[in-house]
């Protein structure tokens, strides 16, 4: 599962029939409660709580990149949802699986939702995977309401680009990774980013070789808890996720 000398922004290639059916086929096979990865359930968390943390009165939500609806209904008990994705199969999975909740299948630049009619926006992992990631930003600046919230994880490139076990992309498959600092310049000219940080230290290539290695975790936990080794890397920047909360600007 070597990245070897595969691009790191394959957003050229882009196809939307081939997206859509990568997605759907995706969604099916990873997003049962059965193969939901530990990963994805700790983003879920954490989404949740930075979400329950803002403290806002049944905020209107839109969650881009919704997949079937496996985080929509934790984020319904929240406030009026919305959610939407390219993978019209997962969307329809979605409908039923939250009826409660409205669902759109689609490019959310192209669905016409009127502009600020959002509180907060949530989206995962789906940030890396559009083909203009400052069209994104600038799309989903404009359908929140003044000072609402964005709430973001993708794919930390300073880590996954140190992971051997990275595969190239898929047919249909855009990959365009950001650092930490990346992020921050696509997202500063729309919003004020309040909190960001990683979580889920991995990687097995250059500097993560060492910060990941098994004897010096072993010899370190002689001392501190697992539970505080990996609270140390995620601050230090080595989570393969990247998470932003940001506000968006007056």
């Amino acid at each position: 599962m070597g990245e070897g000398t595969q691009p790191l922004d394959s957003s050229k290639n882009w196809d939307s029939d081939a997206q859509r059916k990568f997605w759907n086929s995706w969604d099916m096979r990873y997003l049962r409660e059965t193969t939901i990865g530990r990963e994805g359930q700790r983003r879920g968390q954490v989404v949740m709580g930075l979400l329950r943390s803002l403290s806002l009165k049944r905020p209107r939500i839109l969650e881009v990149g919704c997949g079937n609806g496996w985080l929509a209904q934790q984020l319904a008990a929240i406030g009026p949802l919305t959610g939407v994705d390219i993978a019209d199969a997962a969307i329809e999975e979605a409908r039923r699986g939250v009826p409660g909740a409205q669902f759109h299948a689609g490019d959310v630049r192209d669905l016409n939702l009127p502009s600020g009619s959002f509180d907060v926006i949530v989206t995962l992992e789906t940030f890396s995977h559009v083909p203009d990631q400052r069209q994104f930003i600038e799309a989903i600046a404009s359908l929140l309401s003044d000072r609402g919230h964005l709430i973001l994880t993708t794919q930390n490139r300073s880590v996954y680009m140190r992971n051997s076990r990275i595969r190239p992309p898929a047919e249909g498959q855009l990959r365009h990774w950001v650092t930490r600092r990346e992020l921050h310049a696509l997202l500063s000219p729309y919003f004020v980013c309040l909190r960001s940080f990683t979580i889920e230290p991995s990687g097995d290539c250059g500097i993560l070789r060492i910060v990941n290695s098994h004897k010096l975790n072993a010899v370190l936990s002689r001392v501190v808890s697992k539970a505080v080794i990996t609270r140390i890397k995620e601050y230090s920047g080595f989570g393969q996720t990247l998470v932003a909360v940001a506000q968006k600007r007056p």
